[in-house]
């Protein structure tokens, strides 16, 4: 087998070896994101709410507080997973999973 030969399936083996990785680590993330999605219930303060999704390495953004829904996800699902929290500007009123495919 010749250098060239061990290169090319060197690499190979290494590109296989990140894609199993970006795919476990998705996976993941998308499992910790449903799984805030579940337990940021009604009631659960906005507060409460922007600080679990910081602990778990989400991003919260309150993008309207006139229509009262703030946006939780992470790169680690590259946007596709989105929790859409609906709150009154104090308390969480109800909270859905947005797929976005």
């Amino acid at each position: 087998m010749s250098m060239i030969e061990k290169t090319v399936k060197l690499v190979a083996a290494l590109f296989v070896l990140l894609c199993l990785v970006a795919l476990a680590t998705w996976y993941q993330t998308r499992k910790n994101l449903l799984r805030y999605c579940r337990e940021v219930t009604a009631g659960t303060s906005l507060v409460s709410a922007k600080e679990k999704a910081s602990q778990s390495g989400f991003r919260f953004s309150n993008y309207s507080s006139a229509d009262h829904k703030a946006l939780v996800t992470s790169s680690g699902v590259m946007g596709r997973y989105v929790c859409e929290i609906e709150h009154d500007g104090k308390l969480v009123v109800k909270t859905r999973i947005n797929f976005n495919d």
